[in-house]
């Protein structure tokens, strides 16, 4: 991307006011992430400049390039565009993101079921030819590289041709457009030669230029690495968001090599069936369902084949002491104590099983891992059943668990729940094998969605275990990658890895924080407790006011004209001046429908009893028509008739506007009262991009290690320093946390009807003189630019007020929530003030 470009656009997003409009959000399936909305925003800065109709996103392989181009797709049919060229270099993409468009029974559909623009159903359609497409719909003309060149230079009857296209606004989608470029790259070609040389990049630019109006939106993850590509893009490409920075933000598993000193491959069946087998019942424990997949790759077609045979008879005669001597081999050799996952698996395995833990583990792998749960790629027979079944592992009806494969699924396949890739070669390989596999890796470090504990929604697509990798759910955020150990092979993958933007280790470094000695001994037994309340997800009966909200989010819709009728009338080229408001009636009741159509549309739209009772407390779905939706008055079209079918797609219409405004309240958040837990004083690990990292000078400052944003913070930690002789008067103990984003200290405020979380930079636990046996004080304490103190973190401060002296019971142990004004310089007086305020009240003991 050119400099000039890259900036511009950084510039205005920062003061504009952008949103994504409602007739984009509403029409998608799933909810845009912030880097996709991102990309709309370049968009439509780049569109106000009438010459940009050629556009290029740089995005990174599993960023969710296609909801991008659904989101295009909505916004170009706004804006007059009804026909779109979609076209890919591998027919198996092809497909597959023919469901993503077209299938409204697919998981992976990424459009909403009903389609309204302004007050209209938009049908998406599959076409043939243009002239199949359709008036008010989005038509898609669906084909490869290689199929629309064919077209163009092998013209047929009743196909498309170039001189179809001339005058006729269209839009092309080309994903994977890196394969776009051999005529570009093709340097040694004269011009006279390239003039007269078709190929399918010169082939497309035609077609593109047979209008001023197209559009052309490439989606590529990589861009050739070659200058006259890169001079052709410098002014094209208006999104970069390459794989490295799509890892950075944790939108990727992270990446783990298991290496095998075992030239055995039995041994790497075993270690991918027990690490698969451990992410199933650690997620299976917690009431949630993820099923992992193992893939195992051979180098050919033959050795993967024999693999396969292998992999069934080693299952079908598995023991309980082969288990046994795999993980006691381990533990005899110093590898052990550096495979974090297998020493977490051991352990795991034990707490659950007990001293029966290998023959349990020998009935669950087998009932897991036996051949009726493999897919083998490699059989060109079953080519289709194969490409739907790996097209949708993810669905709890999709039984395979092991895939056998050599090349076919290094490019275009989507899978999320793919953690443990096995090479079975045990020789070193090829540059272009290593790459091959480097790409696989990227295809299987797309981080499988899960949401358990107190995490925003935001966070359901993205790690939320890197500064606490204790717990066992990290494991679901990690790809495990099981090789022989031959070191030659094990250097080139992390090469090409770390190219590929894959290795997180590089700009984030893994920092261990250990208490200090002599604060543990300062705290020796006592137990320390912390406040802290939850960002619950509104779950359960709504309330009364949430009910008049959806309802009135029904009545202010009007619904459009459902008719089915053909008439005729003589125009009389005159203008009509009738204002299009004057077409609807007075409002009336929703009773205008009978009970039976609505029951049918609840069938259609998949809203059941359960729903209905959960969430607006009716003991039927009768109740429910009768004393809800009867009670509402909508606005119908003067012409609307109400027949049987008009009344069953009313009914449609108003239930799927229903679903949507109470699935939107139940979306909403809440905060939950605060509440006492116990503060671990165990060794943590984190992942870090900050530079300064030191041996703490403070020996009241907990963590061995000090890791400071600002001067200003250095400024406060100084301040504590020359305090601590008054400190050590008053309490009988006292510590400072630097809050390193751990989960015990993010906090909750609700305001309007947002909720907003908040970390406070450093938290002072004190214990009172008198007091057996507890810490009883927690101070909340922010170090804070005065840019953002009187601006957007205003806020921060008036809640540390709000809760400041709040008193939480703890059995018989009472804990005191207190917190100081920000630190905004080192001669704050403000500051000062209020810390001899917290000192003083703390000189005679407790408060209470």
């Amino acid at each position: 991307m050119s400099e000039l470009l890259s900036e511009k656009l950084k510039n205005a997003l920062e003061y504009s006011d952008i949103e994504i409009p409602s007739y984009i959000t509403s029409n998608l399936s799933k909810e845009l992430r912030e880097y996709q909305i991102l990309a709309l925003k370049h968009f439509y800065l780049q569109r106000k400049n009438p010459k940009t109709n050629h556009l290029m996103f740089n995005m990174a392989t599993g960023s969710g390039k296609t909801l991008v181009m659904a989101a295009l797709m909505l916004e170009s049919f706004k804006n007059g565009y009804e026909n779109f060229i979609f076209f890919v270099n591998s027919k198996a993409i092809l497909e597959k993101t023919k469901v993503n468009f077209c299938d409204k029974f697919s998981s992976k559909y990424l459009f909403s079921n009903t389609i309204i623009m302004d007050e209209k159903r938009i049908e998406i359609r599959a076409i043939e030819n243009l002239d199949d497409s359709a008036n008010g719909a989005i038509n898609i003309y669906f084909t490869t590289i290689q199929g629309l060149f064919s077209l163009f230079k092998n013209e047929r009857e009743n196909s498309i041709t170039l001189g179809d296209l001339v005058g006729k606004k269209l839009v092309f989608l080309a994903d994977e457009a890196h394969h776009l470029n051999s005529e570009t790259k093709d340097a040694k070609l004269k011009n006279d030669e390239k003039e007269i040389k078709e190929s399918w990049e010169s082939v497309v630019d035609k077609a593109f230029k047979s209008c001023d109006e197209n559009l052309l939106l490439e989606f590529s993850a990589t861009i050739p690495n070659d200058i006259a590509v890169q001079e052709k893009y410098k002014d094209k490409i208006i999104y970069k968001y390459d794989l490295a920075e799509f890892c950075k933000d944790g939108y990727a598993k992270r990446i783990f090599l298991l290496k095998y000193e075992n030239d055995d491959i039995e041994y790497r069946f075993l270690g991918a069936c027990l690490m698969s087998l451990f992410r199933q019942l650690v997620l299976h424990k917690k009431g949630e369902f993820i099923k992992p997949v193992i893939l195992f790759k051979s180098e050919n077609i033959t050795k993967s084949n024999e693999n396969n045979t292998k992999f069934v008879q080693f299952i079908e005669n598995l023991t309980g002491e082969f288990i046994g001597e795999f993980y006691k081999n381990l533990q005899n050799e110093s590898l052990f104590s550096k495979n974090e996952l297998l020493v977490k698996s051991y352990q795991f395995f034990k707490n659950e099983f007990g001293e029966y833990a290998e023959s349990k583990l020998v009935e669950r792998v087998k009932a897991n891992f036996e051949k009726e749960f493999i897919l083998n790629t490699n059989n060109n027979t079953q080519l289709e059943e194969n490409q739907i079944l790996l097209n949708c592992l993810e669905n709890k009806d999709n039984s395979v668990r092991v895939i056998f494969s050599v090349d076919k699924l290094n490019e275009g396949w989507d899978v999320l729940n793919l953690f443990d890739i096995v090479r079975l070669k045990n020789a070193s390989a090829s540059k272009a094998v290593t790459t091959k596999e480097a790409q696989l890796i990227g295809r299987g470090a797309r981080y499988c969605p899960f949401l358990i504990g107190n995490f925003e929604k935001e966070m359901e697509f993205r790690r939320k275990f890197d500064n606490n990798a204790d717990d066992d759910l990290s494991v679901l955020e990690r790809l495990s990658y099981h090789a022989r150990n031959e070191t030659k092979f094990i250097n080139d993958l992390n090469e090409t890895i770390i190219e590929n933007g894959l290795l997180l280790d590089d700009d984030r470094k893994k920092v261990a924080l250990k208490p200090q000695k002599r604060v543990k001994e300062r705290i020796q037994n006592d137990k320390i407790y912390y406040a802290k309340n939850e960002k619950l997800r509104k779950t359960g009966l709504l309330k009364e006011t949430d009910k008049v909200n959806i309802a009135y989010d029904i009545q202010k819709f009007k619904v459009p004209l459902f008719a089915y009728g053909v008439c005729e009338s003589e125009v009389r080229f005159e203008k009509e001046n009738e204002n299009p408001n004057d077409k609807f009636v007075i409002p009336k009741s929703l009773k205008e429908i009978e009970e039976k159509y609505y029951l049918k549309a609840m069938n259609a739209l998949g809203i059941g009893f359960d729903s209905i009772k959960s969430k607006m407390g009716y003991k039927s779905k009768k109740d429910f028509i009768a004393y809800f939706l009867g009670n509402i008055n909508v606005y119908f079209d003067k012409k609307q008739q109400f027949n049987t079918r008009t009344k069953l797609e009313i009914a449609k219409y108003v239930l799927q506007h229903y679903k949507n405004a109470s699935n939107k309240m139940t979306e909403q958040y809440e905060v939950g009262d605060f509440k006492v837990g116990e503060f671990s004083l165990n060794e943590r690990v984190i992942f870090t991009e900050k530079k300064d990292i030191q041996k703490s000078p403070f020996e009241w400052l907990l963590h061995d290690k000090l890791l400071t944003d600002s001067e200003l913070e250095s400024e406060f930690l100084g301040f504590i320093e020359s305090q601590k002789g008054k400190l050590d008067r008053i309490f009988e103990k006292w510590f400072v946390v630097r809050n390193e984003g751990f989960s015990e200290f993010k906090i909750y405020k609700e305001i309007g009807s947002e909720v907003k979380g908040f970390e406070p930079d450093f938290i002072l636990f004190a214990k009172r003189k008198g007091e057996s046996g507890f810490f009883g004080i927690e101070c909340f304490i922010e170090a804070k630019g005065e840019h953002l103190a009187v601006g957007v973190d205003k806020w921060k401060e008036d809640f540390l007020k709000e809760i400041k002296g709040k008193k939480i019971e703890n059995g018989k142990n009472k804990l005191e929530i207190q917190s100081l004004p920000f630190f905004l310089r080192i001669n704050d007086e403000n500051f000062r003030v209020a810390f001899e305020d917290f000192c003083n009240q703390n000189i005679n003991g407790a408060l209470f």
